[in-house]
């Protein structure tokens, strides 16, 4: 009975791990939803993927390394990541007051894609090194967090469409603050 328990726990502690890590990337996906009215389900599908690939990857290289540079990165991931969703915070509000002639938000292409990816999962590569030394399976975690970041990204990325078709520019200001915010709550979680 108590493996059974202790099983039943471990898997609820390393779905909701997952699922915590997958908020920054939700979150960002809606952002870039609201922003995009001609978001297709191809850029959705993208995000998704790129999102929940580097949700998977980034537990998985954390574990690999963690004896090595642990201390390194637990110090500098978050600024790392707060540095750069401020910098698509910050361009995400100024094409937004540009106004309606200018391309009003990031465009969608594999580079930004693959900077958003990996800026939303820096938090994945340090809770790596924690699971490695802890004795817990990086690979389920890894499993999870790719599995449920992947579905949350794209749905997100579709809700956040259809909300920013609703609001129009209102929108694209929203959705730069809601970026602020996260980075803030990187920098105050990293303090």
């Amino acid at each position: 009975l108590n493996k059974m328990i202790s099983f039943i726990t471990g898997n609820i502690n390393v779905l909701a791990t997952a699922a915590s890590l997958a908020m920054d990337a939700f979150s960002v996906a809606i952002c870039l939803g609201i922003c995009h009215e001609y978001l297709t389900k191809k850029e959705a599908l993208s995000l998704g993927l790129a999102f929940g690939f580097f949700q998977f990857f980034m537990p998985l290289l954390g574990a690999a390394i963690a004896e090595h540079l642990s201390g390194f990165f637990d110090i500098w991931t978050p600024w790392i990541a707060a540095a750069l969703i401020l910098w698509v915070a910050a361009n995400m509000i100024k094409e937004a007051y540009k106004g309606e002639d200018s391309d009003s938000c990031m465009v969608i292409t594999f580079k930004n894609v693959i900077i958003l990816a990996f800026a939303t999962s820096l938090d994945a590569l340090a809770v790596g090194f924690s699971v490695s030394s802890t004795g817990g399976s990086a690979l389920l975690l890894a499993a999870a967090a790719g599995v449920i970041t992947f579905a949350l990204s794209f749905v997100g990325a579709a809700a956040g469409k259809a909300l920013g078709e609703k609001v129009g520019r209102r929108a694209e200001y929203f959705g730069g603050s809601v970026l602020l915010i996260i980075a803030a709550n990187i920098i105050y979680q990293a303090l």
